[in-house]
């Protein structure tokens, strides 16, 4: 009797636990994730043509004194950003002030005496009426007044002249940007027109190509190209084509195209390598997705595809980007819906939820 209680008693538990591993199983196998997907399409596009070129700023000025003088204070150092208006360099006006107050002095004196030159002509004139005074007298009062006059005038363009250059004295910036050179120093004599620094505005990167006369009939002015830099791989911008001369150069036969690309954070530096792709090779027909269904680990790309509700991982490379979107190289097929948010933590085989209605409703699938 106490044997067979003890073979039922374990069937019991063999059977209890022959239930629960499936239940366990169950619990802890992972929910749908939730994914965003799209259709890999296809479209004919021309492949792009890469161009090397350097960057320049949108703006390059050697600031130059306007007058003569001794350097003395420098604000305007070497890397340093300016606003419009900001002081680069101040002269020293001591002697300027100088012959400015004398000046000003000799204009004090020839206004007194054009006062009283004034005052005699009209006592000459008041007695030459009366025939008292002769005329030479006073022709000779009428040629003092008007000489003090000029005098007076004379005076004053100095005096203006003199408070143009203490004026001067201060070089200002004429644009906001960056200072790349100085051409002077503290304590050195710069004659009139001689530079004093170099400054540069890049909030618009200029990129200089030259490009080769078989391209040149296949761009325009506000064609939109891609551009990376050398010196910032992560970094990939679009920009317009805003300049193209119709003149080539003689010897190498390439033609000057220039590309601007907004740079208000200053990540672009003036003298940077840049690549240019230009969309005008030859039409091909590719397979595309969006870029974010790109997956990359371990210097290899794959997508997540999608099949009844599982995705699986598929390796493939990419070739040309059109807008936001990518060419994929791989076995994937055209209309096939890969992930494209929500990837980044995606397992194999795992079970996924498709939130966007539209292709719920196309293709069926929950």
């Amino acid at each position: 009797m106490k044997l067979y209680r003890a073979i039922i008693f374990s069937f019991i538990l063999i059977g209890a636990f022959s239930f629960a591993q499936p239940l366990q199983s169950l619990a802890q196998a992972p929910p749908p994730a939730p994914v965003v997907v799209d259709k890999v399409r296809e479209e004919t596009l021309q492949k792009p043509v890469t161009l090397v070129g350097e960057v320049e700023p949108d703006k390059r000025s050697i600031i130059a004194s306007e007058i003569q003088g001794l350097v003395e204070s420098l604000p305007g150092e070497a890397g340093k950003f300016v606003n419009k208006g900001d002081v680069l360099a101040k002269f020293n006006t001591r002697s300027i002030e100088i012959d400015l107050n004398e000046a000003k002095a000799s204009k004090r004196e020839a206004q007194a005496r054009y006062q009283l030159a004034k005052q005699n002509l009209a006592r000459f004139q008041e007695l030459e009426s009366k025939g008292v005074a002769s005329i030479q007298q006073l022709q000779d009062a009428e040629t003092e007044k008007s000489a003090l006059g000029a005098r007076i005038s004379q005076i004053q363009a100095q005096v203006e002249g003199f408070e143009y250059d203490i004026e001067k004295s201060q070089i200002v910036a004429p644009f906001s940007g960056y200072v790349t050179e100085e051409y002077t120093e503290i304590g050195q004599w710069v004659e009139k027109g001689g530079p004093v620094v170099e400054l540069i505005d890049i909030k618009i990167a200029e990129i200089n190509i030259d490009m080769p006369e078989r391209y040149i009939s296949k761009v325009k002015t506000g064609l939109n190209v891609n551009v990376i830099f050398d010196a910032l791989p992560d970094l990939k911008l679009k920009g317009e084509i805003t300049s193209l001369v119709p003149q080539a150069d003689r010897e190498s036969r390439t033609f000057p195209v220039k590309i601007n690309i907004e740079n208000k954070d200053g990540t672009i530096k003036s003298g940077m390598v840049a690549r240019v792709s230009f969309p005008i090779g030859e039409p091909s027909t590719v397979k595309l997705v969006p870029k974010d269904a790109i997956v990359s680990q371990n210097n290899a790309n794959f997508i997540y595809v999608v099949n009844e509700g599982i995705v699986q991982p598929m390796p493939v490379s990419t070739g040309i980007a059109f807008e936001d979107k990518i060419q994929v190289i791989g076995p994937v097929q055209i209309g096939q819906l890969v992930v494209v948010k929500g990837n980044e933590r995606l397992m194999p085989n795992q079970p996924v939820k498709i939130l966007n209605e539209d292709i719920k409703q196309n293709n069926k699938v929950n």
